[in-house]
């Protein structure tokens, strides 16, 4: 039998970093912030900017988790 319960800290900073990406890329994504699209009626458009930077946020977020990831396997 194997222990699965695995611990690792998470750091105030981390928290933020995925706190973050996940409030400012549901931000882009609400409907405020959706414009519907001329030619596609079943697309919507988004503020470029808005697109780029909520890309960074996740692939921040992203990152974040794998670090975390390393540390739990690392403690095996």
């Amino acid at each position: 039998m194997t222990d699965d319960s695995r611990e690792t800290t998470i750091t105030k900073e981390q928290l933020d970093r995925l706190w973050n990406a996940l409030e400012y890329t549901l931000g882009t994504i609400s409907n405020g912030r959706l414009f519907e699209s001329e030619s596609n009626p079943e697309y919507v458009e988004i503020h470029r900017g808005r697109a780029v930077q909520s890309r960074r946020f996740l692939t921040n977020a992203k990152s974040t988790v794998n670090e975390l990831l390393k540390e739990i396997e690392s403690k095996n």
